[in-house]
């Protein structure tokens, strides 16, 4: 299987000029889409959107490679994008990026379909093929350049394995003539071996391992790499090597097996260090100043202390989210007045209750857990059961969960270098009744006074505020929740939320409240800009945009706030969404309303405190939202149901064949390109997917510069446009590029199109 086998023509998209990055990908979800590749375009989208937000996939040196596994998938596929203008990606090196490729893979691919990717990697590495593929003019060139660097790697590969091939048949010959002479076989032996691996394991994961080997190979120095992607790990280290190895260098983003490497030399840092800086890490690596890593040492790590103090908050938050959704809605519906008194009442109420006492302590097991690994796990849940005695809430909990993780690796790197010997005993016994007993001491004499300090002001400050101030806080965490759809705003408010929403389960106490006015903010955009396509002003959405609106309607129901990310083609559509969720924020909070558990959307609103008041606060947050998202409309008064889809508003791809000319001029080819499009040099590139020869250029150019709108049959166009002068507005065709004037009749209402060109 080839690169071409992936790469549909319809999925090419070249002299692009998004405004974006979020432009850029929405365009390439929707080119990628023409291929049939995609099941769910949706889905997948928010799958892209939901990878970027974890890091940037701009490589730098103008490349960006977004991609996502998702179940929207039906097939693997491949979408790209040339721009000669270049946008901005948040790429390593703050370059623009100039050429995009798009990746879509299903969940359960094929290992061929893996490899095709895995070599798209890597032949991106090479600077002469990203020249060929920018320098290109039309959909066959390009294609071209991509078939002459799979043939020119396939025949490297194959002389590389024939010189093998031949050396061993030497070999064997040679041993065979003179037994006694024959070399002992023996194993090769690195100077390093590494790891490379992202969290989609589709594109960083190969180019990292390319670049590693590459610049190893430069250096004189003997490298293994094992690539761990999707296709599972290539090229996996043996143990014998990894002894024989001088050091080890690991480039990744998820957490991969390290404890292989007890022992050995080791550089850690993420996988895009391995793309841009693999020199650095080879030098650093065989330094003999090289930290040596041991069974539980974070020193390894490259990442700065804030980045990893928040990484290990959100883990500690992901596992607590659903008990805190079991335990506040099992709570909440047995306070309801038909259930209240009953046995089964009592019977829910003592189960929500129940697994609310275990939120702090899984809260600080998991944080633990994330820095120190599985030894940390008991010193971490001490700390939560440690917070919750000491009345010091979430805060304590968290900080606790800290403290536990710390505790559990200083006892490992000493049991380490004191005992020797009795692994299992140590893992068994010693690290988690030390954790414990350590953890314990510190809560009690350190962290549970000011911890419950902090955490009853941050409770009395919330329930002794006045309105103004609920409703400026509820304000401001509803619209971040809608400031950068997963980005750190999105993520800081929710955490608060939650965290404070733990802080007082199984009872509603002011963290409900937050809770409710964070929910808010990711329901509200989905929901006002679903509304403002499908219902208000169609017109000014484009075709894929207004079939999306039931779905993104149904999204903000069930707050799922990617539902929007389709809508944002201009900046100025997310100040809509921000003002739209700081608006039901601060109604929610004004009317203090407040909900049990931290997800549910739609279904919780029954059991909300004040839910009249609280629908109240949603409808007035989507009406602002819609209204805006009307208003700030850049295609406000343009009629878009006679554009062109989403995908075609910003790359001009009108298909226009010699024979075509003659014909009528349809609303697909005349449509105005939309500030997001091509380049005015780019509107005929004779590249098969959007084609105009220089004879058709003019008479495509006179169309689009007059915004002929011409839809429906011929004698509907001419009822409409008799009263009118068939030639208002028209300005002279274009010369074409050649130089030679040629003579075109005028636009004539009764065909209302372009006659053929006279020779």
């Amino acid at each position: 299987m080839r690169i071409r086998d992936l790469l549909d023509p319809k999925s090419i998209c070249l002299n692009a000029s998004p405004v974006s990055k979020e432009a850029a990908i929405t365009t390439l979800v929707d080119f990628m889409a023409r291929s049939g590749c995609i099941k769910d375009e949706e889905r997948f989208r928010a799958a892209v959107f939901e990878r970027e937000s974890k890091s940037s996939t701009g490589l730098g040196e103008g490349i960006a490679i977004p991609h996502a596994k998702s179940d929207g998938v039906l097939r693997p596929g491949l979408a790209t994008m040339v721009v000669p203008n270049g946008v901005d990606f948040d790429s390593f090196d703050g370059e623009p990026v100039h050429l995009l490729f798009l990746i879509a893979s299903p969940h359960q691919a094929s290992d061929a379909h893996l490899d095709v990717l895995a070599r798209l990697s890597t032949l991106l590495m090479n600077n002469d093929f990203r020249e060929s593929l920018l320098q290109a003019k039309t959909v066959d060139e390009y294609l071209a350049a991509i078939d002459k660097a799979e043939e020119a790697e396939d025949a490297k590969e194959a002389q590389e394995k024939a010189e093998e091939e031949q050396a061993e048949r030497e070999a064997e010959a040679a041993a065979a003539a003179h037994p006694e002479q024959a070399p002992v076989p023996h194993k090769k032996v690195y100077d390093l071996v590494a790891v490379t691996a992202c969290p989609a394991g589709l594109s960083h994961t190969y180019m990292a391992a390319e670049a590693l080997e590459q610049k190893a190979k430069e250096m004189g120095i003997s490298i293994k790499v094992e690539a761990d992607g999707a296709a599972g790990n290539r090229n996996s280290l043996l143990p014998e090597e990894i002894a024989a190895a001088k050091a080890v260098i690991v480039a990744a983003d998820r957490a991969i097996d390290i404890d292989r490497f007890v022992g050995k030399r080791m550089v850690r840092t993420g996988v895009v260090d391995g793309v841009h800086k693999p020199e650095m890490l080879i030098k650093k690596a065989l330094d003999p100043n090289c930290p040596v890593y041991k069974l539980g040492s974070a020193s390894a790590e490259t990442s700065n202390l804030p980045m990893k103090l928040y990484r290990h908050l959100m883990s500690g938050l992901t596992y607590i989210l659903p008990l805190a959704a079991t335990a506040g809605i099992l709570s909440a519906v047995a306070r309801l007045e038909f259930v209240q008194g009953s046995s089964l009442g009592l019977f829910l109420d003592t189960i929500g209750y129940s697994i609310g006492t275990l939120l702090f302590p899984v809260l600080s097991a998991f944080i633990a857990f994330s820095m120190a690994g599985r030894m940390a796990l008991v010193a971490g849940f001490t700390g939560g059961v440690m917070a919750d005695m000491a009345g010091s809430g979430v805060i304590g909990a968290v900080v606790n969960g800290f403290v536990g993780g710390a505790v559990a690796f200083v006892v490992a790197r000493l049991a380490q270098r004191f005992l020797k010997g009795h692994d299992a005993m140590f893992a068994l016994l010693v690290y988690p009744l030390a954790g414990a007993v350590f953890t314990t001491l510190i809560a009690q004499f350190i962290t549970s006074i000011p911890a419950a300090l902090i955490d009853t002001f941050i409770t009395d400050f919330i329930n002794n505020a006045n309105t103004l101030t609920l409703t400026i806080v509820g304000a401001v965490l509803a619209g971040m929740m809608s400031a950068d759809m997963g980005g750190p705003f999105n993520k800081i408010a929710y955490a608060t939320g939650v965290l404070l929403l733990a802080d007082c389960l199984p009872e509603n106490g002011p963290g409900s409240m937050i809770m409710a006015s964070v929910m808010l903010g990711g329901m509200v955009p989905p929901m006002a800009a679903g509304i403002a396509a499908r219902f208000i002003a169609p017109h000014s959405f484009t075709e894929k945009q207004r079939s999306l609106g039931i779905s993104a309607i149904v999204k903000g129901f069930l707050f799922i706030t990617e539902g929007v990310i389709p809508y944002l083609t201009a900046g100025r559509l997310r100040v809509a969404c921000v003002l739209g969720s700081a608006t039901a924020g601060a109604l929610s909070m004004f009317f203090r309303c407040a909900v049990p558990a931290p997800h549910g959307g739609v279904f919780l609103m029954p059991i909300a405190i004040n839910p009249l008041q609280y629908v109240l606060s949603f409808v007035g947050g989507v009406v602002v939202g819609a209204a805006l998202f009307v208003l700030l409309n850049p295609n406000l008064g343009k009629d878009k149901t006679k554009g062109k889809t989403e995908s075609e508003t910003k790359i001009q791809t009108t298909e226009v064949t010699a024979t075509a000319v003659a014909a009528p001029v349809s609303s697909e080819a005349a449509a105005p390109v939309s500030e997001a499009g091509v380049s005015e040099d780019a509107k005929g590139n004779g590249n098969g997917d959007g084609v105009a020869t220089s004879a058709t250029d003019a008479a495509t150019d006179a169309a689009v510069a007059n915004g002929a709108q011409a839809s429906g049959s011929a004698e509907a166009e001419a009822k409409t446009e008799e009263s009118k002068d068939p030639h208002e507005g028209i300005e002279p065709l274009q010369a074409p590029r050649d130089g030679k004037e040629e003579t075109h009749a005028p636009l004539d209402a009764e065909h209302h199109g372009i006659e053929p060109l006279k020779a």
